[in-house]
């Protein structure tokens, strides 16, 4: 898979090798002075220059820490907790238990109700379906 950055690397080196006139030199590729005509870029350069930039890419590519398998199982765990909270939510509770109410209040607006005194609540629950 080729990242940006390797790409605009490539699309560099072609840009400079296609833009260049065979006679034209930059100051950066300047000859050295001495007998023989200018060295031009050739397929097999631009060949091994595109290998080298990929293999710069892979080599950083594999220094980059991968990702622990502990932490993955942490969020998988986590994802299954609240699978669990969200089941035991939604699961009709037995009247009986201490859950029963927990979808039925037991007060009459800010006045809570607890006790023998709830008792009328429950079967209030029952006929109700907010428990079992």
């Amino acid at each position: 898979m080729m990242t940006m950055k390797m790409a605009s690397k490539i699309v560099t080196l072609i840009w400079l090798c296609a833009a260049a006139p065979a006679g034209a030199q930059t100051p950066e590729a300047a000859p050295a002075p001495g007998p023989g005509p200018a060295p031009q870029m050739t397929q097999t350069m631009i060949r091994e220059a595109v290998r080298a930039v990929l293999a710069e890419e892979a080599q950083a590519r594999d220094a980059l820490p991968q990702p622990a398998m502990q932490q993955v199982t942490i969020r998988a765990d986590r994802k299954y907790e609240q699978f669990a909270a969200a089941f035991a939510e939604a699961k009709v509770p037995d009247c009986l238990h201490a859950d029963g109410l927990k979808r039925q209040p037991t007060g009459i607006g800010p006045i809570g109700i607890g006790g023998v005194y709830a008792l009328p609540f429950v079967a209030i629950a029952k006929l109700r379906g907010k428990c079992n």
